[in-house]
């Protein structure tokens, strides 16, 4: 998916975002959402569009408008986050081999997996945490 990014501090700051979400009752507008976590709104709205195609976060339109979680912080895994954020395994360029001349065919293919592997880690521990897990 090409809309999306690789970034780890988008993956950062759509946690955050959840997690104010989760604090606050009733619908949150994106502005005192930036506010709360010192960012601009149009950067703030980017994360959270994909937050709503991933069905975590509803928006709701017109001048009472704002964000609200469409499910409870038990039910949204941190991996569901990760998986709306990213556009690629593991963040871009993390063991790519740049130069085919400096390492044999077999190093190369030897990073790929291990990159590969770290990925397996990573969604392995962010599938058995919540946005519950990270709320106080």
């Amino acid at each position: 998916m090409a809309d999306k990014v690789s970034s780890t501090r988008w993956f950062g700051l759509a946690l955050q975002a959840l997690i104010v979400l989760a604090n606050h009752d009733g619908v949150c507008p994106s502005s005192m959402m930036a506010e709360k976590l010192n960012s601009q709104s149009t950067f703030l709205r980017k994360i959270l569009t994909h937050l709503v195609k991933a069905k975590l976060i509803q928006a709701k339109e017109g001048r009472d408008g704002g964000y609200y979680l469409m499910k409870s912080p038990e039910d949204i895994t941190l991996f569901e986050v990760y998986e709306a954020m990213r556009a690629e395994p593991f963040p871009r360029g993390f063991l790519d081999v740049q130069s085919k001349e400096c390492f044999a065919p077999s190093t190369q293919d030897a990073l790929f997996g291990l990159r590969d592997e770290m990925e397996g880690w990573l969604i392995a521990g962010l599938k058995e945490k919540t946005l519950a897990d990270l709320l106080p």
